[in-house]
């Protein structure tokens, strides 16, 4: 990418806007090498896995179809942990995690929460809390730590 002249942003990824242009006006970047300018979380995102690569080469498409908009996906992650559980993790952001459920048992949500929002959540068996968190962390805010962290509580009635 050097070689070929285009501008490479701090994590060494080909630099692009929101939309995924590159600093070649007619080059779309999509995929490891993507650092593109994220509007959703107002900084510059690389994210190095299949499934943002997949989102990201439908937003470069349409930005090719001279469509463009902006990339606005949340960074998202799985992998099933043998025979035990299924693990999750939604968000480009780090913070103070508050724990929903039983870390002991194996079926929990921890959620980060950064200045009163939800960053990230990283889910072990409890996938039904991942919406929630992409939903805060799309429109910003959070819940109380309080009702986080409270199992009996309806995180689908929390509508920030």
């Amino acid at each position: 990418a050097k070689a070929a002249g285009l501008e490479l942003g701090e994590s060494g990824g080909v630099k692009c806007s929101s939309s995924l242009r590159t600093s070649a006006p007619d080059v779309f970047a999509a995929g490891d090498m993507c650092e593109y300018d994220s509007p959703v979380h107002g900084r510059p995102l690389r994210v190095e896995h299949w499934d943002a690569a997949a989102e990201q080469g439908k937003t470069a498409a349409l930005g090719m179809l001279g469509r463009e908009t902006p990339h606005e996906a949340i960074p998202y992650f799985f992998s099933d942990l043998a025979d035990w559980a299924a693990m999750e993790y939604v968000g480009p952001g780090a913070g103070e995690p508050v724990i929903r459920g039983s870390m002991d048992e194996g079926e929990f949500t921890a959620f980060y929460v950064d200045a009163g929002e939800v960053t990230a959540a990283l889910t072990v068996g409890r996938s039904d809390d991942l919406e929630h968190a992409r939903r805060w962390i799309a429109n910003g805010g959070a819940p109380a730590v309080d009702v986080l962290g409270d199992v009996s509580s309806d995180l689908a009635s929390e509508r920030r």
